[in-house]
């Protein structure tokens, strides 16, 4: 489960973040879960990441509504990649493949 203080965690550790903000009623998150999350060159190279899964789902509680407006969230699927440095070099919204997402995954230092 994520949290700020997890988030915050993470920088503090320079680990490379993948956040992945989903909700259940959103068809392109599950799309990327079955297809591109799952795939196993991307499950492979995402190793050198700590992922977060953040749900979305209760779209108008204060967590939702604070997350939100922390990380500028427009709508669902939003994925952002972030580097050792803490600075976020992707944000994906929408659906994209395994192959694109690999790619992106493997420009991070």
């Amino acid at each position: 489960e994520f949290s700020y203080e997890k988030y915050q965690s993470s920088i503090n550790a320079n680990e490379r973040m993948i956040i992945d903000f989903y909700a259940d009623w959103c068809i392109p998150c599950k799309e990327l879960d079955a297809l591109t999350f799952s795939d196993l060159s991307v499950v492979e190279e995402s190793k050198r990441f700590t992922a977060y899964k953040v749900d979305m789902t209760q779209t108008l509680s204060d967590e939702t509504e604070e997350l939100r407006n922390k990380f500028n969230i427009i709508g669902m699927p939003t994925v952002l990649i972030i580097d050792s440095e803490g600075n976020e070099i992707h944000r994906l919204t929408g659906f994209v493949d395994a192959e694109e997402f690999l790619k992106l995954l493997k420009e991070i230092k």
